[in-house]
C-alpha cells in the first residue's frame, strides 16, 4: 500500500475495464476542480469544493447511468496529499469506478498569485500517486488513452516522446475506436493567454494521430470554458471547470462571470459514435 501513498486501494484503483450489457459506456468528464486544503476557500466569489461537490452530486441525480467518472486535471491548487486522500474518498463514496490525470496545478504550486503573472513563483512537484499516466482502459470496444500532459513547474503542458511512443503503440492498426483523455488543450481557443499555455507539442500529437482512423476524439480540460472542434475527422472537446470559468475569446486573462460551473457528458456508443454534451450547475455558487 505505501506505493499507493496508504490511502489509494489498487484492488478497485485505477480500473482497467468495463463492460456494459447495452454495449453503451456513459463517461461523466469533471475538469479544474482548484481544490483547497481548507474547504472553506473561494475564487472570485465560489467556494472550490462546494461548487465540485455540487457537480458531481447533480450529474449522479441526472437520469443517465454513469459507468465511469474521469477527472481530468487540476484537482488540487495546492499541492497536498491530503487533499487527494479526501477526493478519493469522496469519489470512493460514489461507488462508480473513477479515472484522474494531471493537470499543470496538480505538479505545480503557483506562490505569490496576487502579484502579476511574470512575478509570480512556480514550484515543481512530483505528481501523486493517484494521477495515471500511460493508462488504457477497455470500455466495452472502446479504449480510453489518459496521458498526463503536465509539465512539473511550467503552466503549459506537453505531450512528450514516451508519451507519443505509447499513443503510437495503442492506435497504430487498432480495430477498436479510441478516446484520447489529456489535461492540456491539443487545438487554439482563440484565446490569446490562454494559448500560450496550450500542448506545446501539439503539432507532433497530431502527426501521429490524424491519420488513425481508430482516433475518434480528444477530451481536455485546462481552458475553464466549453470549446468543441474537429481536425482530420477526430473531435476535440474542451470542458467547463467545475468552479471558475475564463472569458472565452479575450486576448487578456479575465473571468466569465456569467458562466456557472459544469461538467461534461461522453457517451460511447457499440457503433463508434460519440455523443457529447456540458451540463451546468444550476445553482451558480452552491
Amino acid at each position: 500500500m505505501s506505493t499507493f501513498q496508504g490511502f489509494i486501494d489498487p484492488k478497485t484503483y485505477p480500473p482497467t475495464q468495463i463492460t456494459t450489457a447495452d454495449g453503451v459506456i456513459n463517461i461523466l468528464q469533471l475538469t479544474d476542480p482548484h481544490l483547497y486544503l481548507d474547504s472553506d476557500t473561494e475564487t472570485v466569489g465560489i467556494n472550490n469544493y462546494k461548487s465540485f461537490t455540487a457537480c458531481l452530486q447533480q450529474a449522479l441525480e441526472e437520469d443517465i447511468r454513469c459507468d465511469l467518472i474521469l477527472l481530468s486535471g487540476d484537482l488540487v491548487n495546492e499541492v497536498k496529499p491530503e487533499i487527494y486522500q479526501n477526493i478519493y474518498q469522496l469519489l470512493e463514496k460514489t461507488g462508480i469506478p473513477f479515472v484522474c490525470i494531471a493537470g499543470n496545478h496538480d505538479v505545480t504550486d503557483e506562490l505569490y498569485s496576487h502579484l502579476p503573472f511574470s512575478e509570480r513563483r512556480f514550484v515543481a512537484h512530483k505528481p501523486n500517486a493517484l494521477l495515471l499516466s500511460r493508462h488504457r482502459l477497455t470500455l466495452n470496444d472502446w479504449r480510453l488513452l489518459l496521458i498526463d500532459s503536465s509539465v512539473p513547474g511550467k503552466v503549459y503542458g506537453t505531450v512528450g516522446n514516451k508519451n507519443l511512443n505509447w499513443l503510437s503503440q495503442n492506435v497504430a492498426n487498432s480495430h477498436h475506436p479510441v478516446i484520447i483523455g489529456m489535461h492540456h488543450h491539443v487545438l487554439p481557443i482563440d484565446s490569446a493567454w490562454m494559448d500560450d499555455h496550450i500542448t506545446q507539442d501539439a503539432e507532433d500529437f497530431w502527426q501521429l494521430i490524424e491519420d488513425k482512423p481508430s482516433v475518434k476524439a480528444v477530451v481536455t480540460g485546462h481552458v475553464h470554458q466549453n470549446f468543441e472542434a474537429q481536425r482530420a475527422g477526430v473531435k476535440v472537446y474542451a470542458t467547463p471547470s467545475t468552479c471558475y470559468q475564463f472569458k472565452p475569446k479575450s486576448d487578456n486573462f479575465a473571468f466569465d462571470d456569467q458562466a456557472a460551473p459544469g461538467y461534461r457528458w461522453l457517451s460511447l456508443n457499440k457503433q463508434g459514435v460519440i455523443q457529447s454534451w456540458i451540463t451546468r450547475l444550476e445553482n451558480k455558487k452552491p
